[in-house]
């Protein structure tokens, strides 16, 4: 499982005449946001969402993926895309459940879950505002 994030222009348009001014300077800015605070925003938005697995009301006494580096990512110009480590589910260590989680796969996850896209939503606004910051600083540097 991995979710997308990209500059939706229809989103940030008020961030786009800012970037009119200094065209040249913003891609690089931006990339520099999104690679670093808005990677580390998503994730640990997703983070947030994600179940902690219990037998009978007690959480189980193993690792779990809430509570572990389960993600990866991969840097896009203008986006990021973060995945799931997963992996087989049968294998000792591995957070096979955040590999379909939308699916409601399996006897212990019988409903979808969609929280990657709901910590990808509760994260966006805080993305748009560091871009905002970032920008700002760099047309007060410019300028």
């Amino acid at each position: 499982m991995s979710v997308k994030f990209e500059l939706d222009y229809k989103a940030i348009e008020h961030l786009e005449m800012k970037m009119a001014k200094l065209p040249d300077k913003m891609e690089s800015a931006t990339n520099d946001v999104l690679h670093t605070d808005g990677i580390r925003i998503a994730t640990e938005e997703i983070t947030k969402l994600i179940p902690v697995s219990t037998r009978k009301g007690k959480i189980r006494n193993k690792q779990h993926a809430k509570y572990s580096n389960w993600s990866k990512s991969e840097k896009i110009n203008l986006g990021f895309v973060i995945k799931a480590r997963g992996g087989a589910a049968n294998k000792k260590g591995s957070f096979g459940y955040l590999v379909f989680p939308n699916e409601g796969r399996g006897a212990h996850n019988p409903i979808e879950q969609r929280f990657m896209e709901r910590g990808l939503e509760a994260a966006t606004p805080k993305i748009l505002s560091k871009l905002h910051e970032r920008i700002d600083k760099v047309l007060e540097e410019e300028l």
